[in-house]
């Protein structure tokens, strides 16, 4: 499977998105319970999330050109 078929896979973007979830998850209570008082562990929360931001960003888009019937993707 190459990239161009990896990133239009709708399975693979739902394993992806659970996968994080439980990450954040994980890595939510770890900060609420040991980490509470670590900065470097806010950065990393706060780097991670916008990194999942982008993501979501780029597969929105990527969803929007495959419904567009003009776009030869």
């Amino acid at each position: 499977m190459n990239l161009d078929e990896l990133i239009s896979n709708g399975a693979f973007w739902m394993k992806f998105w659970l996968a994080s979830m439980g990450v954040v998850l994980v890595w939510g209570v770890g900060t609420v319970v040991w980490w509470s008082n670590s900065i470097v562990n806010l950065n990393l929360l706060s780097i991670f999330a916008l990194i999942l931001g982008c993501a979501a960003a780029f597969q929105s888009s990527l969803g929007m050109r495959k419904a567009d019937p003009k776009d030869n993707f």
